[in-house]
């Protein structure tokens, strides 16, 4: 699920809340611009949630209301929490809304990125071209190796799974990517083009937004393929294989977008 789809799915609630009287009126017009969704951070000890938004407290302060943005929150809450994509929501004593998505929804950021793989993280209006650089040439301390790294190990899984009989499937259960470092590489995904788009004058920013995403690539390492001989591939190695898929097309785009080159082998 992406932050616009979340979006969206915040507009429906408000607008629904201001139709039955819970909200003024002001909010049918939806929540304010900006990005309202960042991932948790996957440091947090104990977080189990997906996202978190201070859509309250932006929000509250351009509302014709006398609600606190804890008051604001709850409402918004109530309604997320009854939809289908939503499997829990808190909310802080701040006003702070925090998030966790049905499985099946957190997953569905991979059909949205295979469906695009041209486009997904490049700058609007453009479409991925490769960048070509000499063999070996980046300092070991460069940022963009550590990335480049990264995307040549996922290139090596799809390799050995592949030879090992693990194909993608149309019908593959995406939604049993539960693991708590598949769903950080879900949400981070999900996130990195807004980062990106946020960041595009700062390369600083940019850099360490597509490093983020390398470290947790790395962190992730369940086996797309069987590990014993003679094993039967299993459906969860077709969803692992289409996660890493996914994440190799986006460190792809990623590099390629801020001018650094996206080699199979290292």
């Amino acid at each position: 699920m992406t932050p616009e789809q979340l979006r969206d799915l915040l507009v429906a609630v408000a607008a629904r809340a201001a139709e039955i009287g819970a909200l003024p009126e002001g909010a049918e017009a939806g929540p304010p611009p900006g990005r309202l969704f960042q991932p948790v951070d996957p440091r947090s000890a104990g977080v189990v949630a997906d996202w978190v938004t201070p859509v309250a407290q932006r929000w509250v302060r351009l509302l014709d209301t006398d609600l606190p943005p804890r008051a604001l929150a709850s409402t918004l809450a109530q309604g997320l929490s009854e939809q289908p994509e939503v499997a829990a929501v808190e909310v802080a004593p701040s006003g702070l809304i925090a998030i966790t998505l049905d499985d099946a929804a957190r997953s569905g950021i991979i059909p949205v990125v295979q469906s695009t793989p041209e486009t997904y993280a490049v700058r609007p209006g453009e479409r991925y071209r490769p960048v070509i650089e000499r063999p070996g040439w980046r300092d070991p301390d460069d940022p963009f190796r550590a990335v480049q790294l990264s995307h040549a190990r996922l290139c090596r899984l799809l390799r050995n799974a592949a030879a090992a009989g693990v194909q993608q499937r149309p019908n593959d259960r995406l939604e049993v990517l539960t693991h708590v470092a598949e769903r950080h590489l879900l949400v981070a995904v999900a996130d990195l083009p807004q980062r990106l788009d946020a960041h595009e004058r700062d390369e600083q920013a940019s850099t360490r937004a597509l490093v983020d995403l390398g470290h947790l690539a790395d962190a992730w390492d369940h086996p797309t393929r069987p590990t014993v001989v003679g094993a039967s591939v299993e459906r969860v190695h077709g969803a692992r294989m289409a996660l890493a898929d996914t994440v190799r097309i986006v460190l792809r785009n990623g590099l390629a977008r801020l001018g650094a080159a996206a080699p199979e082998r290292m």
